[in-house]
């Protein structure tokens, strides 16, 4: 944390050397790692980020993206998916609201998914678009406590994650 410009990028690159024994893992069992942009981690910002599908050759390691983590602009957010290409190997539908980190009402917890929250996932969705994203994307957010589920029952639950499929369907057909 607190990492920038050539001390930064040479922390990526030792990072990406130091993962090298874990992704020839990974090529062997034909799987691939994500590392997500987390907060408070090395991997946290765009330039760590571009610069770790810069150094990190192989298809069986790449970047599992949280928008939660960044600026809550989606043009950036599209800019970046468009910068890291194949190396975006996960993708969490997922923004700030108001936060995870302490107990808020329902109604404003569920700010983090999409579709409800303000971020207009239209311009993400077009970048994942532009660079033929085939991987996985998770409809996402992190309830107070962790562990919980986002809702009371098992088909609330399942309601509201159609609603932020529905959501993310309607930003396709926006782009189509």
């Amino acid at each position: 944390k607190g990492l920038q410009g050539d001390a930064l990028k040479a922390a990526v690159r030792t990072f990406v050397e130091q993962l090298k024994p874990h992704v020839a893992v990974a090529e062997e069992l034909n799987v691939t790692i994500g590392i997500e942009n987390h907060d408070n981690s090395l991997i946290e910002s765009p330039d760590s980020m571009r610069w770790f599908a810069e150094f990190a050759a192989s298809k069986h390691v790449g970047i599992a993206l949280a928008p939660y983590h960044l600026p809550q602009d989606p043009e950036v957010i599209g800019k970046l998916i468009e910068a890291l290409g194949p190396k975006l190997v996960q993708f969490y539908a997922w923004q700030h609201g108001k936060g995870c980190r302490e107990k808020l009402p329902k109604a404003e917890e569920l700010l983090q998914m999409p579709g409800r929250g303000s971020m207009d996932f239209t311009p993400i969705v077009a970048a994942l678009k532009r660079i033929r994203y085939t991987g996985w994307t998770e409809i996402f957010m992190h309830p107070v406590p962790r562990g919980v589920p986002i809702l009371e029952t098992p088909a609330e639950v399942t309601a509201e994650i159609n609603r932020a499929r529905t959501y993310l369907d309607r930003c396709i057909e926006k782009i189509a």
